[in-house]
């Protein structure tokens, strides 16, 4: 295992809303009116959105507000997950396509992270501008197993290269912002990481096959793996180190923690639902039709008790209850969606889309789209950081 660049701190994140489901509830609402088609730009949302393209093998930062992609930075091949440490400082972005270091195992020593560098090529970062310049360490873009960026430095703050651990790609932060998960599907499993030094501390094995999207309890203690090839959930005890397999429905994609914890929600893109495991005792209490075609991805809104579905079959966001499962909104959208993020104030949804290049504005109380953001070249995840602000 070998880590390149200065180790990350972070703090432990605010507590959650809590947020209550009912099981018996399933059938699904009358959808509500049309939205506007056309609302007032996005507004003064405090931050920015932190945009993977695969295609290109970067990470943008992207204001909404002027509609510009202000950085990019370099990631390994094939970026596919995004997540924040609990402080929103720091940005891990996990690569499907990197490559461990061959013979030895040892990769060569980049640059200390902490001062940018002007680059050539593939090298490095832009900045600034309508192209700017190129900033980051030079490390091959094939040695980059996980990408750490300092979002309020504006940097690569670390580069990890996790072992032999290939095809990664659903990634999550503890907590405490100590211990970091990816999900590999070359091992079919879950590597454990230190999220400072990058250390490989463990491999889980899920039992399933296609491991992707992934959560981890707010004390740490269980992991919860959706196996798209397998059409389940694993649910990884660290404690007594035993898996559990609970069926879902078919070809689960994306999942997403309830607020409070009690519950995960998953996305079934075979079979157009979304199914409801109770964390406590590791069973699909609920499904229920999603609103659309092939469910992909799922978020929870920060404040209002709903959770918002993209589905690339039926190019639509709905909305839907999380207390009784009912559909409230069903927002249709130019071109297929992908991720769901928030503002930090709640303003608004953005949802990338990877077929158009774009990433989509959408006002959360008017349910309609406000704007088309510029995002590369395949645009696929994303997430909000209020230490994005310019």
């Amino acid at each position: 295992m070998q880590t390149i660049g200065k180790a990350c701190t972070s703090v432990i994140g605010a507590a959650l809303v809590a947020a209550a489901f009912c099981p018996e509830a399933s059938a699904q609402a009358p959808r509500s009116a049309a939205a506007p088609e056309a609302l007032a730009a996005p507004g003064a949302d405090a931050g920015a959105l932190v945009v993977l393209d695969p295609t290109r093998g970067e990470a943008l930062l992207l204001d909404p507000r002027r509609n510009q992609v202000v950085a990019r930075f370099p990631t390994g091949p094939d970026p596919r997950g995004v997540a924040l440490s609990p402080d929103g400082r720091y940005a891990y972005i996990t690569s499907y396509g990197w490559e461990p270091p061959a013979r030895d195992g040892r990769a060569r020593p980049a640059r200390d992270a902490r001062e940018p560098m002007e680059l050539d090529g593939d090298g490095g970062a832009r900045e600034g501008g309508a192209g700017g310049r190129l900033l980051g360490v030079e490390t091959p873009p094939g040695g980059r197993g996980v990408t750490v960026l300092d979002l309020e430095r504006r940097q690569i703050h670390a580069i990890f290269q996790p072992a032999k651990y290939r095809n990664l790609s659903g990634v999550t932060v503890g907590s405490d912002g100590k211990r970091l998960w990816a999900t590999s599907a070359a091992e079919a499993g879950v590597v454990e990481l230190d999220a400072h030094s990058g250390e490989v501390k463990m491999l889980w094995k899920t039992g399933g096959t296609e491991p992707s999207a992934l959560a981890i309890s707010r004390n740490g203690r269980l992991v919860f793996v959706a196996n798209s090839g397998s059409d389940e959930v694993t649910v990884i005890d660290r404690v007594t180190v035993v898996p559990t397999q609970v069926p879902i429905g078919r070809r689960p994609m994306g999942l997403a923690l309830a607020p409070g914890g009690g519950e995960l929600w998953v996305a079934n893109a075979g079979d157009h639902t979304i199914s409801v495991i109770t964390t406590q005792r590791l069973r699909e209490a609920a499904r229920f039709p999603s609103g659309g075609t092939g469910p992909v991805q799922l978020s929870f809104h920060p404040t209002r008790s709903e959770v918002w579905v993209s589905h690339s079959g039926s190019r639509n966001v709905t909305v839907v209850d999380v207390v009784s499962g009912a559909l409230l909104a069903e927002i249709d959208l130019p071109a297929e969606p992908h991720a769901i993020t928030f503002s930090n104030n709640g303003r608004h949804a953005y949802v990338s889309s990877p077929a158009s290049g774009r990433v989509f504005a959408i006002d959360v109380e008017a349910r309609g789209l406000v704007e088309q953001l510029d995002a590369g070249a395949r645009p696929g995840g994303l997430v909000w950081s209020r230490h994005g602000s310019f």
